[in-house]
């Protein structure tokens, strides 16, 4: 942050040196991935406080704050295995965590193909993990025409 010309990939360069430091030994067993989208993740953030101090906007410009103990990983291709059924999914990185189950929601998961699975987010909450699911389905919303016609005022005083 100190540095002006520091860019996105520079931060994702620096995963690799922290994963080869023999002091923290335990950012080496999480996945490569992982780690790329901590390290964008601060990336926007520092991002996002730079362009409200260059665009000048009024009140707080949101100085990017980062925890000590974060309380969520983000997979994005790799370092999970969900079962045949969808109802397990199992982390394959070096942290060795094994295999939780799914409940809730693990009924949609099954019209899903893998391909379709972007992201899996773990995150930590007083009351146990949750896993979210990032999934990659064009919305689609159909909408009838009744024929009426709606008017909105707006309550102008100029035009």
């Amino acid at each position: 942050m100190d540095n002006q010309g520091t860019t996105r990939n520079d931060l994702q360069k620096l995963c690799a040196v922290l994963a080869n430091n023999k002091e923290t030994p335990y950012v080496n067993k999480l996945n490569s991935q992982a780690r790329q989208s901590a390290a964008d993740r601060a990336w926007q953030s520092i991002n996002r406080f730079y362009q409200n101090c260059h665009a000048k906007i009024l009140g707080k410009k949101g100085f990017p704050r980062f925890k000590k103990h974060s309380r969520s990983v983000e997979y994005k291709l790799t370092g999970y295995k969900l079962s045949d059924d969808r109802r397990k999914i199992r982390f394959t990185d070096g942290f060795k965590a094994g295999e939780f189950d799914l409940w809730c929601s693990q009924k949609t998961l099954v019209y899903y193909s893998e391909q379709q699975i972007k992201r899996v987010r773990v995150v930590r909450r007083a009351d146990g993990y949750y896993c979210q699911f990032l999934i990659d389905v064009e919305r689609q919303e159909y909408h009838k025409p009744t024929g009426q016609i709606t008017g909105i005022d707006l309550g102008l005083k100029e035009f």
